[in-house]
């Protein structure tokens, strides 16, 4: 880069042949630029947002029943976003333990007081644990000190396990009962083999099966005599339903006739009010056809007294007759 030129006298020093312009400057923007370029990583990296914005401290009380897994380093989860991790876990002085998590203070204001916090794993049975939070709706938290109770999310192998053990602790009973059921169905199949009991006598002893077979044969019997009686109803019967067609037919009769009836009743009304007046005048009728006949015995001509005088007469005068 440099050529150095000796000088001829043995004292003098030596000298750049040549110099480049500018070097100071080039020098202080490669200074400036590698600078920026560091800063440039300490925003990118998120240090600085750490210095300016603090994350919040959570405090998470584990239950004493384990931790299912969960270790420093383990991710927030909050709606399915990762808003923070586990910073570390500890005992306090009363024996139980607690993580101290770091959470992005832009998510603080969806943790409330209500908010569950459950530790899960990341395949359900397998992989690393993590604490997933709910969106609270609550009061909200101290974050000068915040904490939240955690609970573990049972194990879908543990809830397996305790089924198939309740299931088991349910069938042995069934199970010794069978047995037992079993030993009393023996039991009872040889005290019927060896013909003891009601049961067994009736198995074992052919006159019972006889005595059957013949009250079979008399029943056979019995039904064939019916057979002829069976047919004679079967006629009564058929005669009942044509009796039953013509009460049918005189019923329908009776229905068309009932509106003409109506009318006669009503005719027959109007007759029994004249029926009076004809009466009366029947009776006058026969009151004046009597005294005729009393006077015509009178007349001499057909064998009265003749004595010329006049027949006494019960005859009414036209005026004092009344309809």
């Amino acid at each position: 880069m440099f050529r150095i030129h000796h000088s001829r006298e043995g004292n003098a020093q030596p000298r750049p042949l040549m110099r480049i312009r500018y070097a100071d400057e080039w020098v202080g923007i490669l200074v400036l630029a590698t600078f920026g370029l560091f800063v440039f990583a300490i925003v990118e990296a998120g240090v600085l947002r750490d210095w300016l914005t603090p994350a919040g401290k959570l405090h998470f009380n584990l239950p004493e029943s384990g931790i299912a897994g969960l270790a420093v380093g383990n991710d927030i989860e909050l709606m399915g976003i990762r808003v923070g991790s586990i910073r570390s876990v500890k005992i306090n002085p009363h024996g139980n333990m607690y993580a101290v998590a770091d959470i992005d203070p832009q998510f603080e204001p969806y943790i409330r007081k209500d908010s569950h916090a459950v530790i899960r794993r990341r395949f359900v049975v397998a992989g690393a644990s993590y604490i997933e939070l709910e969106r609270g709706r609550g009061q909200k938290l101290d974050w000068e000190f915040a904490e939240l109770p955690a609970t573990v999310e049972p194990n879908p192998a543990d809830m397996i396990t305790k089924t198939i053990g309740d299931i088991r602790a349910g069938l042995m009973p069934a199970l010794r009962n069978a047995d037992q059921i079993m030993a009393d169905l023996a039991k009872v199949t040889g005290t019927i083999r060896d013909g003891k009991g009601s049961v067994g006598g009736l198995v074992m002893d052919d006159s019972l099966l006889r005595h059957a077979d013949a009250t079979i044969v008399t029943l056979q019997h019995s039904i064939d005599q019916l057979k002829p009686i069976e047919r004679q109803i079967a006629g009564v019967l058929a005669q009942a339903d044509g009796t039953m067609r013509n009460v049918r037919h005189s019923s329908e009769d009776l229905r068309k006739a009932t509106p003409r009836l109506q009318d006669t009743m009503t005719n027959l009304d109007e007759a029994s009010a004249q029926l009076p007046a004809l009466l009366t005048q029947a009776q006058a009728t026969a009151n004046s056809l009597k005294r005729l006949t009393d006077q015509l015995r009178g007349l001499w001509i057909l064998g009265g007294s003749g004595n010329g005088g006049k027949a006494k007469t019960h005859r009414l005068p036209p005026s004092e007759i009344r309809p």
